[in-house]
């Protein structure tokens, strides 16, 4: 949209005028377009909630190997001689040692110690 400006700078009465129309026009077809795209989406049938699909497990999750069970029962002993009471695993799960970053490996282990623990009764 060029607008044509006379020698003193001011627009032209009649080309700021069409550019009004204009301006105008396209501000009546976008409120029709609205206005049919709400109806559209009043009109539409609402889909049914389905249960959602399980999550895949991770490639790395399902290639890993099973915890023995005499390592269990080991690291069992030392949480329990460490706490002076039997407490309660919840999960064991290998570290990935190769290539582990050992910032990141402190940044856990900084989050860890920050967390209360809840002894066993």
């Amino acid at each position: 949209m060029a607008m044509k400006k006379t020698t003193n700078g001011a627009l032209d009465a009649g080309r700021l005028t069409s550019l009004l129309e204009e301006v105008n026009d396209r501000l009546r077809a976008m409120e029709e377009r609205i206005h049919n795209l709400e109806m559209r989406a009043v009109e539409a049938p609402r889909p049914v909630a389905k249960a959602p699909a399980p999550a895949p497990l991770p490639v790395a999750a399902a290639k890993e190997e099973q915890i023995e069970p005499e390592v269990l029962m080991v690291i069992a002993a030392a949480v329990a001689a460490f706490m002076g009471k039997k407490a309660r695993i919840r999960r064991v799960r290998r570290s990935v040692a190769p290539g582990m970053n050992p910032w990141a490996q402190q940044g856990r282990v900084s989050i860890q110690a920050s967390h209360n623990v809840m002894w066993a009764r």
